[in-house]
């Protein structure tokens, strides 16, 4: 019987030290759930809810009105086609070039040949100052003669015109001057009949 009594003591602290880890863990788990309930969001019954909606109805309403107003303009940003950015685009096809013809030095520009993309004809010819910079007149031709039609002489500036002569597209005869001020201001008209010149 000894060994009976014995074994009864290590059987009660064995039971007492279950019992206290179950405790335990049952209170820190009573702490954990007291925890997580505070920081879940509270919830309104349904009735609650109802009551809140129908007094916020018209300010739900504006901003769900706002809400759709920006989406509609994303959409029409995304849906619009959209420029094309400096590497996408294409340089235009030119059928002929420009020809540019440069001084015997071979430093600067003396004067560009426009051609037309349509005919292949030149159309227009730049003439440029000796600093190959600005322009000392323009030339248009008549697509059909190729006789120079027009000429706008600048001064040395090269952006402000001087004269302006108009010929007569069939005989390449003057049959106009305009002289202009450097103030842009017209200075004097000659009309000319076509025989009366040249």
């Amino acid at each position: 019987m000894k060994t009976n009594n014995q074994k009864k003591p290590k059987n009660q602290i064995f039971i007492i030290c279950m019992l206290f880890i179950s405790v335990s863990i049952i209170f820190i788990l009573i702490i954990l759930l007291l925890v997580n309930n505070k920081i879940q969001p509270k919830t309104y019954d349904q009735n609650q809810h109802n009551l809140n909606s129908k007094t916020d109805i018209p300010q739900e309403q504006e901003n769900y009105n706002i809400i759709l107003n920006k989406i509609d303009k994303e959409v029409d940003k995304l849906t619009q086609q959209q420029e094309p950015t400096i590497s996408e685009k294409q340089p235009p096809k030119i059928k002929y070039p420009p020809k540019i013809y440069y001084n015997r030095a071979g430093t600067t520009i003396h004067h560009i040949n426009e051609i037309n993309q349509d005919t292949g004809k030149y159309n227009k010819v730049i003439h440029y100052q000796p600093d190959g910079k600005a322009i000392k007149y323009i030339a248009e031709r008549d697509q059909d003669t190729m006789l120079f039609i027009k000429k706008n002489h600048f001064y040395d500036d090269g952006k402000t015109i001087k004269l302006i002569t108009e010929h007569n597209k069939n005989k390449d005869l003057l049959i106009k001057e305009t002289y202009y001020n450097p103030d842009r201001s017209i200075k004097e008209i000659n009309e000319y009949k076509d025989e009366d010149t040249y």
